[in-house]
């Protein structure tokens, strides 16, 4: 057992460590907004347009796609497409 689980593996395959480090930026994210409710994620700071829910579903959606169309060459699909 490892003290920083979240790491990605030192030795291992090229998709251990992908997703070993998609892990870790899973937890880190998981780990700052956790308790947020509805309303939390979707506040505005400053003068971005970036908010906590829209950048989960941009993590959701880039995952989503480099997992289906790059990895398997399918089509992204619903919820994406439309």
């Amino acid at each position: 057992m490892t003290d920083t689980p979240w790491e990605p593996p030192l030795a291992g395959t090229e998709v251990e460590h992908l997703i070993g480090a998609l892990d870790r930026l899973r937890a880190t994210f998981r780990w700052k907004a956790d308790d947020l409710d509805a309303a939390a994620l979707q506040t505005r700071i400053g003068a971005s347009a970036l908010t906590l829910g829209g950048l989960l579903k941009h993590m959701a959606i880039n995952e989503d796609y480099i997992f289906t169309q790059k990895l398997t060459g399918d089509p992204v699909g619903e919820p994406w497409e439309s």
